[in-house]
């Protein structure tokens, strides 16, 4: 890594959802951009909704600044104090006045949430318009950030192969492009999502801190721990591993499966329809009274999650067979890697295709309650399998480390950067977007929370507030 191969250069990053103590997916990769791109000689700003309280030592060397409700004011603010912003998609008309403040922007398209909304919507009890407006709205999001940005990132291959189509489709593919990076790879940067660079700290004397925080709490010691590591969205299938868990249970009682992070940290969020369906199911099936499987419904603290991954046997996955699947990056697999900790997961997706193929994973068919029974069955009473698909995990975490897969976000703010960048690949944006933004942000206002709510959302989306501290 070249220690200083961003001094001098002063950049915001920005966290749609607030970095704490509790935190998914976007605001853990927003902060350890910041701490990576610090320790690269950067001037770097964390920017989150409210102002940072508490955090670990790992997000040292970068300030934190509050943007309150997301507004044009707000963010042209966060872009007049720096000399590139990273973010992922943002509304419309915010987008559109990162893109007036002149300041290169990163877009961070790791996440394509409009295919994730499919999957999602499709099980929601709502109307059939409100579904088609909200899916419309991420759209035009997303293709707003692929009409302004001045360069991306994503997290694999085939993610990049679908952006790439896109910006083609908008006509930001020209005949420029071969002279810029004969490869063709300036536009789009490939970064996953990454794993810390230390080992995770073993665990401590049961009763003690450190200790881990299954065996003796949750489940009795002698249990064979069968860990799912994060929230349940619409997109995972869950009740498939359930009937598969119940059945295997009939052969190896000891087994015990323990479901992390039903409610999402960020308050807005509410339980998916998959999350319902799961404690149904597990309730048809006796499996709550009994407490063979152990909901945990607040996320547990980010720095301490460690005392689950190390005190757990086997992580455990299920998803549907999707468009979501296709393109997603399963990044709860990268703390199974970090603990060496052995997943078993329904196959398909680029990751756990990754995982398979290193030993680090087994995979079963999707929807097929048998074949979970069979293969949990098997790797309980195979510890040496479980021993060999540690190894393969540990061995492929090094691939992930935060300070290994930053390089690729380094790459593409130095093309940013660079003297006639903005002019040498243009932006195509259209003023049409941001009326037919405006309308769907009114229409799914007054179809979600009524007639009533306009005025306080208005307030929001005019207004902003500032606060800087510390990280």
């Amino acid at each position: 890594m070249a220690e200083r191969d961003l001094a001098g250069r002063t950049i915001t990053v920005v966290s749609n959802e607030q970095v704490g103590i509790r935190m998914a997916g976007p605001a853990i990769r927003a902060a350890n951009f910041a701490q990576q791109l610090a320790a690269r000689g950067a001037a770097v700003t964390l920017a989150t909704p409210r102002a940072i309280k508490q955090f670990s030592a790992e997000g040292a060397g970068y300030a934190n600044t509050a943007f309150g409700f997301p507004s044009a004011r707000s963010f042209r603010r966060l872009a007049s104090e720096a000399d590139v912003v990273v973010t992922q998609p943002q509304r419309v008309d915010v987008a559109w006045a990162l893109h007036r403040s002149g300041t290169p922007v990163v877009y961070d398209m790791y996440v394509p949430s409009f295919v994730e909304r499919i999957a999602q919507l499709d099980a929601e009890p709502m109307a059939a318009s409100l579904k088609a407006r909200l899916l419309e709205r991420d759209r035009l999001e997303y293709a707003t950030a692929l009409r302004l940005g001045n360069g991306f990132i994503c997290a694999t291959e085939r993610q990049r192969d679908h952006w790439l189509g896109a910006l083609g489709a908008l006509g930001r593919l020209d005949l420029g492009l071969l002279a810029r990076d004969s490869a063709g790879r300036s536009p789009i940067g490939i970064v996953p999502f990454g794993l810390p660079n230390e080992p995770a700290t073993p665990l401590s004397e049961p009763g003690s801190e450190g200790a881990g925080a299954i065996r003796g709490e949750l489940v009795p010691e002698d249990s064979i721990v069968l860990l799912w590591t994060g929230g349940i969205w619409n997109w995972f299938d869950p009740v498939t591993l359930v009937e598969g868990f119940a059945e295997a249970r009939k052969v190896e009682p000891r087994l015990r499966l323990v479901v992390l992070g039903l409610q999402h940290p960020e308050g807005a969020w509410d339980e998916q329809a998959a999350g319902a369906a799961l404690r149904r199911r597990a309730e048809e099936l006796d499996l709550l009274d009994d407490g063979s499987l152990v909901l945990v419904e607040g996320w547990v603290p980010y720095g301490e999650r460690h005392r689950y991954l190390l005190d757990a046997d086997i992580a455990v996955s299920a998803h549907h067979d999707s468009l979501e699947t296709r393109f997603s990056f399963r990044t709860r697999f990268l703390d199974h890697l970090w603990t060496g900790l052995p997943t078993l997961s329904t196959e398909g997706g680029d990751l756990t295709d990754t995982l398979a193929a290193a030993g680090a994973a087994r995979t079963v068919p999707d929807g097929d309650a048998g074949a979970w029974r069979d293969a949990l069955v098997e790797l309980a009473a195979d510890s040496d399998a479980r021993a060999a698909l540690a190894a393969g995990a540990l061995e492929l975490a090094s691939q992930y480390r935060w300070g290994r897969v930053v390089d690729g976000l380094v790459q593409q703010l130095q093309l940013v950067l660079a003297p006639g960048a903005a002019t040498e690949f243009p932006a195509v944006g259209s003023q049409l977007d941001r009326l037919r933004a405006l309308q769907l942000l009114v229409q799914v206002r007054i179809q979600s929370k009524g007639v009533g709510s306009l005025a306080g959302a208005a307030r929001d989306a005019l207004g902003s507030r500032r606060a800087t501290t510390p990280a």
